[in-house]
């Protein structure tokens, strides 16, 4: 487990940080579920992030030292358990089309300009990574992938916008997303797929999962319009 990273956040909690080269084995919502599985009493808490879980402790009921030994022996026991193995099995690989014309993605050349390269470097950059929903949040069908290209790694815009339509693909930080529904969102936009990630009306609403593994495929302008989904509308306009 020598790619697993502990740290101390207080006297009583631990922080678990799953590497980057097993989330497409895990996620932090697997792995908190396993720990709460292995629960003995002595742990009060464990809260799954996009990153890894947080474990905290009931000091009261073991000595100083004892936590970082037990998150120790629990991973080391998670890496060899049916539940890391079998995720590894039933992970998918979801292709999403993503349509990167700056008429979709109103911070492309921004984001060139600040890189100071080419709009067609950001894109390759983008396509290049396979992603992992690592957690899902903000709204229905809303899923968290790490890791972006270290090139496009950004902070969050100064400028929310107040409309972000559905289906904006968006990179910040470490992570990349695309909006499942019309929302205000400060991320930077860089394209826009035709596909609707969150559909109430069918028996799983939501096209992502957590331990997913995303491709982006660039799509034509016109490709985008052959979908015909209900998201795209030719008069819209970003704000």
């Amino acid at each position: 487990m020598h790619d697993w990273q502990l740290s101390w956040t207080s006297e009583r909690s631990i922080l678990v940080r799953i590497p980057e080269c097993a989330t497409q084995h895990t996620s932090s919502s697997l792995l908190a579920d396993w720990i709460h599985s292995k629960n003995s009493g002595i742990i009060q808490s464990v809260i799954p992030s996009s990153t890894g879980v947080l474990v905290e402790f009931d000091i009261l009921k073991c000595s100083p030292n004892d936590p970082w030994d037990i998150a120790e022996q629990l991973i080391e026991s998670f890496l060899r358990s049916e539940s890391y193995s079998s995720a590894a099995l039933s992970s998918r690989e979801i292709h999403i089309p993503v349509c990167y014309d700056e008429q979709l993605a109103p911070d492309l050349r921004d984001v060139a300009n600040h890189l100071d390269c080419e709009t067609v470097q950001i894109i390759e950059w983008h396509l290049s990574v396979q992603y992992q929903v690592t957690s899902m949040g903000f709204m229905p069908g809303f899923g968290y992938m790490s890791s972006t290209h270290e090139a496009l790694r950004l902070p969050r815009k100064n400028t929310p916008r107040t409309r972000v339509p559905a289906g904006g693909v968006a990179i910040v930080e470490h992570m990349t997303a695309v909006y499942p529904q019309q929302s205000a969102g400060g991320w930077h936009l860089i394209g826009r797929t035709p596909l609707r990630l969150f559909d109430p009306n069918q028996a799983s609403p939501a096209l992502l999962r957590v331990g997913d593994s995303v491709r982006f495929v660039q799509i034509t302008h016109d490709e985008f319009r052959s979908y015909g989904d209900a998201h795209y509308n030719g008069g819209e306009q970003w704000r």
